[in-house]
């Protein structure tokens, strides 16, 4: 019986499943498709819909006929703006009014499509590619006027699309978006986003204007408060709402706008011609003009020089008459300076006087005069270090005097010490002791990054003449007389650049340069104090004795000169020296120490 009944219900099952389903009330009526249509009339609202492969025909019918859906911007229910403007107008209106997922979906992918007809780039190495080759195709073969327009378009593609000047640091951005503009501007000068109101953040244009606004504004204001009120720039940064190096920055980009002044007093031209000028400076005479606006130094000199000589050469006001420099000497120091006149090469200059010029460095060589101890190590051809013992003159004076008197002209020796900041003058420069070597198992430290760490320094010491000098007429402790000391006429040979290298070298060795205000024997030897601005003054500094220093051994500047210089020219590896003779307020002072000034 219950097989019967299993039968029973298998057969009803069947039967259900082969009965004819109920037709629709309008036989005519065609029956749904699950396909959607392939057009659609112009005025329907899907019209540019197209089929998702996870959506189906109800879901597209239904988003289109959404009683959630309002008309569109501009009249009709079109979701297709023509620019990237208009599309993202009909987004933003389609989300304000609760369109459906659908209708958000398609109207975004028009916005990515005109997005990327627009050049917005992606930052991907093929769609630069493909860029650069279809600007170099669209400009191939012009010339002319066209094909300078060409090779603006390609290196406008390259750039990856337009770029504007950031008005706060005069950099070239790229501009494509104003996004990019805003990003560069949140690093280098994050004050300048604030100023910038939002809807001008939509155009590149208008935003750029409105920082040129704010960085003018900045400007005065810093001008204000730094040479009127005489405030200090952390103050400044404070007052503004910025750094201390945003101020910096701001002042001197604005100094440097300043063209600089020529000045036509005539130079002591020792060599020009079209690629350099090779000067002999005087002493007293700054190198660079404290403001641009000022003359009287030797740039502002050969600017005049230049533009006197290339009257007739064509260029934008005096910026082809402006020659380019390579090394610098201090302000006191006499001697041969080169100045580039050719911008092409001042790069292969000055890596020579860097130390990385291709293996080959600038020889330069100067005269000194020192007053102190030559020590028997010199004798010996010792190398002089920041941690090096003097030898005890006490018991030993005799075969000291006597080596000094018999052989100490033609004596070399090499200083080998480390120069870094004063503890307490801030213009003068001090011996430090080599800094440790870094682990090399740690990421090795740039000490470039720092400005106050010692560098290292070696200068190469030869006397050319000597004599003996009575400087010190005090008695000594033990109730015996001062020994002399010894005047020295030096050449000496530089191997780094270092600020004060000389003049601090030949005070460590102790033969401080005659005269120096700084490290001089009347305050090594006498007990002077130093004096940063005695500078080519003729008048004592106080606490200095007039009858020891005085008369012709006080030059008022150190008694250094830059009497050789010797190069190589970049392009034809020319090897160029240039010399100098020393000038007379230096021989004066070798004829009364008693020197030879014709030695060297």
């Amino acid at each position: 019986r219950g097989s019967r009944m299993s039968l029973l219900a298998a057969a009803s099952r069947l039967l259900r499943l082969l009965a004819p389903r109920p037709r629709a009330a309008n036989p005519r009526a065609p029956r749904p498709s699950r396909r959607v249509p392939a057009a659609n009339p112009p005025g329907s609202v899907g019209a540019h819909l197209r089929r998702h492969p996870r959506v189906g025909a109800r879901t597209l019918v239904m988003a289109a006929s959404s009683p959630s859906s309002s008309p569109l911007p501009g009249g009709g229910d079109d979701a297709r703006g023509e620019t990237y403007d208009e599309q993202l107008a009909i987004i933003r209106a389609l989300k304000s009014s609760g369109a459906g997922a659908e209708r958000m979906r398609v109207a975004t992918a028009r916005l990515a499509e005109l997005k990327r007809a627009g050049w917005v780039p992606r930052f991907t190495p093929s769609r630069k590619f493909a860029m650069t080759r279809a600007t170099a195709d669209a400009g191939g073969g012009a010339t002319g006027d066209d094909a300078v327009v060409g090779e603006k378009k390609r290196k406008a593609s390259r750039r990856g699309g337009p770029t504007v000047t950031c008005p706060a640091c005069g950099q070239l951005v790229k501009a494509s978006h104003p996004d990019q503009f805003r990003e560069h501007l949140r690093k280098c000068a994050p004050d300048a986003v604030a100023a910038v109101a939002k809807e001008q953040w939509r155009d590149v244009a208008a935003a750029v204007d409105a920082v040129e606004a704010h960085e003018l504004a900045l400007l005065e204001d810093a001008r204000r408060l730094s040479y009127r009120d005489g405030r200090t720039r952390e103050e400044v940064a404070v007052l503004l709402g910025t750094t201390p190096e945003r101020v910096r920055s701001t002042l001197r980009r604005a100094s440097r706008a300043v063209p600089l002044v020529a000045d036509p007093t005539p130079l002591d031209v020792i060599h020009e011609d079209d690629d350099v000028l090779v000067v002999n400076k005087p002493p007293g005479l700054r190198f660079h003009p404290t403001h641009r606006f000022e003359g009287n130094s030797l740039l502002s000199r050969a600017i005049a020089h230049v533009r006197d000589n290339n009257k007739n050469d064509e260029g934008p006001g005096d910026e082809v008459h402006v020659p380019h420099v390579v090394h610098r000497l201090d302000m006191d120091t006499s001697g041969v300076c080169v100045l580039v006149k050719r911008p092409e090469l001042v790069d292969g200059f000055a890596r020579q006087f860097r130390g990385d010029g291709m293996g080959y460095r600038a020889v330069k060589e100067y005269l000194a005069i020192g007053v102190g101890d030559v020590h028997p190590a010199y004798i010996a051809g010792c190398v002089v270090t920041a941690d090096w013992k003097r030898l005890e003159t006490a018991g030993n004076e005799q075969t000291t005097d006597e080596q000094t008197r018999t052989g100490v002209t033609g004596v070399e020796f090499t200083v080998d010490a480390h120069v870094g900041p004063h503890a307490s003058i801030p213009e003068a420069r001090a011996v430090h002791p080599p800094p440790p070597e870094p682990d090399s198992s740690k990421k090795r430290n740039d000490r470039r990054s720092d400005p106050d760490a010692p560098k290292p320094a070696r200068t190469d010491v030869r006397i050319v003449s000597s004599s003996r000098v009575t400087t010190i007429d005090d008695a000594r402790d033990d109730g015996n007389e001062a020994p002399p000391k010894t005047a020295v006429l030096a050449r000496v040979r530089l191997h780094t650049g270092r600020t004060h290298q000389i003049r601090v070298h030949m005070a460590l060795a102790d033969l401080p340069i005659l005269s120096d205000p700084l490290y001089g024997p009347h305050i090594r030897w006498d007990g002077a104090s130093p004096c940063a601005d005695a500078s080519t003054s003729a008048i004592l500094p106080p606490g200095v004795d007039a009858e020891v220093w005085g008369g012709p051994r006080w030059l008022g500047r150190q008694a250094l000169h830059a009497a050789r210089l010797t190069l190589r020219h970049p392009e034809t590896n020319e090897e160029m020296t240039f010399e100098a003779p020393a000038p007379e307020d230096m021989r004066g002072a070798c004829v009364a120490l008693g020197l030879d000034p014709d030695a060297w």
